[in-house]
């Protein structure tokens, strides 16, 4: 167990020191909320088989000795963890391409609406000297619907 917390470090802080990824703040979410959500996921089923073996303490039928056989074998659980971790973090590498092109496509296309509805002020109208202490989004005026002094 301790070689797959190490090797779990060693990946994490490879994802979030790595050259490639440190310009790219999509992929850095992206890849922290695959690695979250497979990690709460994980905590949940061994929480559950936890607390059912506690409660298999008190309680005899065909579901109890279920709880009791799978509570013996936390190798195969284990093994099973580590596997998944391969299996969902290959899944997120190779299904990120396809869904950064689609939210880009997805964005842009937002983006040519509000353009051509007025509701966003184009880009080369903005100065980022105008926009220091600025608060909320800045209207077809270029001024904010609150201002900081």
């Amino acid at each position: 167990m301790c070689l797959i917390d190490t090797t779990d470090g060693a990946l994490m802080m490879t994802l979030y020191t790595s050259t490639s990824l440190a310009r790219d703040i999509v992929a850095i979410l992206y890849y922290s909320i695959v690695l979250s959500a497979i990690t709460v996921v994980v905590a949940i089923c061994i929480g559950t088989i936890q607390l059912l073996s506690l409660i298999s303490n008190f309680y005899e039928g065909k579901f109890w000795d279920g709880v009791d056989v799978v509570s013996d074998h936390y190798d195969i659980i284990g093994g099973a963890i580590c596997g998944a971790f391969v299996v969902f973090g290959v899944v997120s590498v190779i299904v990120y391409g396809p869904w950064r092109k689609w939210m880009e496509k997805e964005r842009n296309a937002r983006m040519a609406d509000e353009e051509e509805s007025g509701t966003r002020v184009k880009k080369s109208d903005d100065d980022p000297k105008k926009q220091i202490g600025k608060v909320g989004n800045a209207g077809p005026t270029g001024r904010s619907s609150v201002d900081i002094p």
